[in-house]
């Protein structure tokens, strides 16, 4: 399965250094709005998949699975089995809660438009440098490297 990894732009974010060290096939977003349609709209290849991840700072050593993105009162559901993805994550023990209610910023912006181009798309929150430990950033990197 083909599945390319998103990130924010910035070596201090926590999105970008996840998926640094993945290691799989990656697209780092631009910090605005006109710069992420523009990455997103410019993919050249096909995806069966895309995992898509920001941050919140809310989050202290745990995830968000986003289920849904709105942008001008059009809400999009994502088709990735986010229930069979819970079930990894649970084996993993990280700690995690799924959301379908869209968040505000960059990140719900990102996600839907990239809901239009690839549906099997997931969005994960992700904690900042300051409230994630080492050893979660390393869990992290384990679980999405296979």
């Amino acid at each position: 399965m083909k599945t390319l990894y998103t990130a924010f732009k910035g070596k201090n974010n926590t999105s970008y250094q996840l998926v640094a060290a993945i290691n799989g096939e990656s697209l780092l977003l631009t910090n605005s709005f006109q710069g992420i349609e523009r990455d997103i709209v410019d993919l050249c290849s096909n995806y069966d998949a895309v995992v898509m991840f920001g941050v919140d700072k809310t989050l202290v050593n745990c995830i968000r699975i986003e289920g849904c993105a709105e942008h001008n009162g059009e809400t999009i559901c994502s088709s990735y089995d986010i229930k069979l993805f819970a079930q990894k994550i649970i084996r993993a023990k990280i700690p995690h809660n799924i959301s379908y209610k869209p968040t505000k910023y960059f990140c719900n912006f990102a996600y839907w438009h990239m809901l239009h181009r690839v549906p099997n798309t997931v969005f994960i929150h992700i904690p900042s440098i300051g409230r994630m430990t080492p050893d979660f950033m390393k869990i992290l990197i384990d679980l999405f490297r296979n």
